[in-house]
C-alpha cells in the first residue's frame, strides 16, 4: 500500500521531493532506485532509516516536511501519530481501526496546540469513503443514515501482512453508531445481505473495525446512524467464522505437546504457504456509499458504487492502487494549503469531498458510479 501512495506522488504535479523513511532502510533504497529509474520522474526520492518507537529520532527525521503520511502497520499509528504532531507537520494515517483511531483523536488539542491538522485515515476503507459519505450527504438538507460495504475478491494471502489483515478485518471487534450513540460489535455481526453489480452479486455482510463510525458523525452532524461492512469471497468468509469459533484466530498463548504457540502466527504462516486457488489470482473489489435523509423534505436516498477491477496495464493490484491513491491526494491537499482546519479528525471533515472525488476520477481504472431517489406522496 506504501509504494502505490509514493507511485502515485511521484507522478503528481506540485511534488519536488519524497522521503522514504523505513525501518528497512536497504528496501527503501531499492525502491526510491527503481522509482528513479522511471522515464520522466523529477522528484528527488531520499530514504532514512527509522524506529517509529524512537519518537525523538522520528521527529528528527519528520522536522521540516510539508506533510507527512502514515503506511506502516495500523498497530504503529499511535507513535507514528506523535512523533508527526510533535514535529510540528500536517500528516494522516493511510488506515486506523476503530481502537486506534480513539487514541490518536486524544491527541486533538496536542495537533491544535501545535498548529496542524492530522487525519486518523487516509485510504480508502477508511478515509475515502467517509469522503465520499459527506460528499452525498452535502447534498441533502439532513444526512440521517449512512451505510458503507466493500465486497474483497482476492487470494488469502499474498504476502505476510494481507495474511495479518485477513484474519483481523472481518473477525474484529465492530463499531456501529445507532441512533446516535457509538455500539461496540462482536465479530461477524450485523449480517446483512446486499445486491452489488457483477462480477461480486448477492453477497452477505459484517460489521467490521473500521473507525468511520467515530469519525463520521464529528463531520456529518445530526447523523443518526453508521455502520461499515465488509466481506470475501463466501467460502472464505465462512472458513474465518470456523477459524473464529474453534480459537485459531486467538492471539494468546497456548499449550500444545509441551510447547507455547500463539494459534493465529500459526495460521498465518500456514495461509501463506497456502498456494493460490485457480480463477482467484486477480484481485477485484467494490465499495458501497449510501447516504439516506431529507431534501426538499423528501426522503432521499444516494448511492456511490466504485468497482475496482484490474485493467491493462495496471502496475498493482486493484486493492493496493486503490488504497494508495487516496492517500497520494489527501498528502498533496494537505501539503499544498488546502486543508485549514487544525487538531485531528477524520479525513470527511476537512477535505473538501467534491475536490477529493474530481482529482480521484481522474485516476486510471477509477470508475464512480452515482444515483439520488427521492420518495414523497403524490
Amino acid at each position: 500500500m506504501a509504494k502505490a501512495v509514493v507511485k502515485d506522488l511521484v507522478e503528481s504535479r506540485g511534488v519536488s521531493e519524497i522521503l522514504l523513511a523505513d525501518i528497512n532502510e536497504r528496501e527503501a533504497k531499492r525502491f526510491a532506485a527503481e522509482l528513479r529509474k522511471k522515464r520522466g520522474v523529477e522528484v528527488r526520492i531520499s530514504t532514512a532509516q527509522v524506529d517509529v518507537y524512537d519518537h525523538d529520532r522520528l521527529v528528527e527525521i519528520v522536522k521540516g516536511s510539508d506533510v507527512a503520511i502514515d503506511t506502516t502497520h495500523q498497530d504503529c499509528g499511535v507513535a507514528v501519530a506523535r512523533g508527526i504532531i510533535d514535529a510540528k507537520v500536517n500528516g494522516c494515517a493511510l488506515g486506523s481501526g476503530h481502537n486506534i483511531a480513539r487514541e490518536i483523536l486524544r491527541f486533538d488539542k496536542l495537533a491544535k496546540d501545535a498548529g496542524v491538522t492530522y487525519l486518523v485515515s487516509a485510504g480508502v476503507f477508511p478515509g475515502a469513503t467517509g469522503i465520499t459519505a459527506r460528499y452525498l450527504a452535502d447534498k441533502m438538507d439532513q444526512a440521517e443514515d449512512v451505510h458503507l460495504s466493500m465486497v474483497i475478491f482476492r487470494p488469502i494471502a499474498l504476502t505476510p501482512s494481507l495474511a495479518d489483515l485477513f484474519i483481523t478485518f472481518l473477525p474484529g471487534e465492530g463499531l456501529v453508531y445507532k441512533d446516535g450513540v457509538l455500539k461496540k460489535t462482536p465479530p461477524f455481526a450485523g449480517r446483512e445481505e446486499v445486491e452489488y453489480p457483477e462480477p461480486f452479486g448477492k453477497q452477505v455482510i459484517y460489521n467490521i473495525t473500521s473507525c468511520d463510525p467515530l469519525t463520521i458523525p464529528m463531520a456529518i452532524k445530526g447523523v443518526k446512524n453508521v455502520c461499515v461492512k465488509a466481506t470475501y469471497y463466501p467460502d472464505y468468509t465462512e472458513m474465518l467464522k470456523i477459524f473464529y469459533d474453534v480459537g485459531l484466530l486467538s492471539a494468546k498463548l497456548v499449550k500444545v505437546n509441551g510447547k507455547q504457540v500463539v494459534p493465529a502466527e500459526v495460521l498465518k504462516e500456514l495461509l501463506i504457504r497456502r498456494p493460490v486457488e485457480k480463477g482467484r489470482e486477480i484481485v477485484k473489489f467494490v465499495q458501497r456509499v449510501k447516504v439516506t435523509g431529507v431534501r426538499n423534505r423528501a426522503k432521499t436516498e444516494c448511492v456511490v458504487l466504485m468497482p475496482f477491477l484490474p485493467f491493462e496495464g495496471e502496475r498493482e493490484d486493484p486493492e493496493t492502487r486503490a488504497t494508495g491513491e487516496p492517500g497520494s491526494i489527501i498528502v498533496q491537499m494537505l501539503a499544498h494549503g488546502g486543508v485549514k482546519t487544525k487538531g485531528v479528525m477524520g479525513a470527511e471533515s476537512c477535505i473538501d469531498p467534491k475536490a477529493f472525488m474530481k482529482e480521484w476520477a481522474k485516476r486510471p481504472g477509477v470508475e464512480i458510479y452515482e444515483t439520488c431517489m427521492e420518495s414523497r406522496r403524490i
